[in-house]
């Protein structure tokens, strides 16, 4: 991997493009990262142009209501190994069932990228759909419930591994135009 020292290009206030914060439509795919087939994938830089997922797999969808789910990322210098970002998707189940504590079990035990349509869309919708944990994976770091908070709700987190990082603070996942990009997501990039 060859390590960029330079920055290489203009960093510009363009005030037809300000951020927008939120996710839109209140879902979100978990993709399990062992059914991503990464010899088909297409990566350039940080934008997915096509993710292609193993025959037979499919990503999960996560639903939510008002604005309950959130994607960060965080820059993380390492005074041993190269610098990187550290991403997070904070996410909830809504309902108190024998069906959340199966899926808390196997969020516990997998490794996951996450896939949202954010508010911030860009010019032409190009920038809609951001990816994260594409190259190490997300974990879970945390899941609370309490009977007393939050309607219940399991509230958990998929983290970057700690000593793990992504060369970027998140992917774009951008396929052919907004459309091919939004077909993709709503049919959680499964493959026939």
């Amino acid at each position: 991997m060859s390590c960029n020292k330079k920055i290489t290009n203009d960093i510009l206030f363009d005030c037809t493009a300000t951020g927008v914060s939120g996710i839109d439509n209140g879902t979100a795919v978990l993709i399990n990262v062992t059914d991503i087939d990464l010899a088909a994938t297409t990566v350039s830089g940080a934008t997915i142009s096509d993710l292609v997922l193993n025959a037979g797999s499919t990503g999960y969808k996560l639903e939510w209501y008002k604005q309950l789910a959130s994607a960060t990322s965080t820059f993380a210098p390492d005074a041993e190994a190269v610098d990187g970002f550290q991403h997070a998707f904070i996410g909830r189940m809504t309902a108190p069932t024998a069906e959340s504590a199966e899926r808390a079990n196997e969020l516990k035990n997998g490794r996951f990228i996450v896939v949202i349509e954010t508010s911030f869309k860009g010019a032409g919708n190009a920038d809609a759909f951001k990816v994260y944990g594409y190259e190490t994976g997300l974990e879970l770091s945390e899941l609370t419930n309490s009977t007393a908070e939050n309607a219940a709700n399991l509230l958990f987190t998929l983290s970057t591994r700690e000593g793990s990082y992504e060369q970027y603070p998140y992917a774009v996942f951008s396929e052919t135009d907004y459309a091919t990009s939004k077909a993709a997501f709503e049919t959680l990039f499964a493959v026939a």
